[in-house]
């Protein structure tokens, strides 16, 4: 990973969000931030 790249992953993170990394298939790798949502699951009657 380039300085760019981790810079980047830094600020992510200090922003609090999450970040994913993954593999391609050519052994590049992708970086992308992930968000969560609780679900709102209604009781059935």
């Amino acid at each position: 990973m380039t300085e760019q790249v981790i810079r980047a992953i830094e600020a992510a993170l200090k922003r609090g969000l999450r970040v994913e990394l993954l593999l391609d298939k050519d052994g590049t790798i992708k970086v992308q931030t992930v968000s969560r949502k609780k679900l709102n699951i209604v009781p059935t009657p």
